[in-house]
């Protein structure tokens, strides 16, 4: 007689669809962070979204800067769920 008896191995995670991944890096533009424009360091005051476009502004700059004029590290984000954080 034969008995059949579940695997106790853990099944493999799903394959990722195209395009996605467990892990992806983007700038992170919040107020107090370090940026680098035109050579020199500058600090971000606050982020505002015009007509879809996001907008950089500087401390001690009267006019807001385009994102792609600066230079940032970029953070890593994770898309998978991390256990006990909600």
């Amino acid at each position: 007689m034969d008995t059949l008896f579940p695997s106790i191995n853990a099944p493999e995670a799903p394959a990722a669809p195209w395009g996605w991944s467990r892990q992806f890096r983007m700038p992170l533009y919040k107020p107090g962070t370090r940026v680098r424009r035109g050579g020199s360091w500058e600090t971000v005051s606050h982020i505002t979204l015009r007509r879809h476009d996001l907008w950089v502004h500087l401390v001690g700059c009267p006019e807001p800067v385009d994102p792609l004029e600066l230079e940032i590290d970029s953070t890593v984000f994770t898309t998978e769920r991390i256990g006990g954080a909600l």
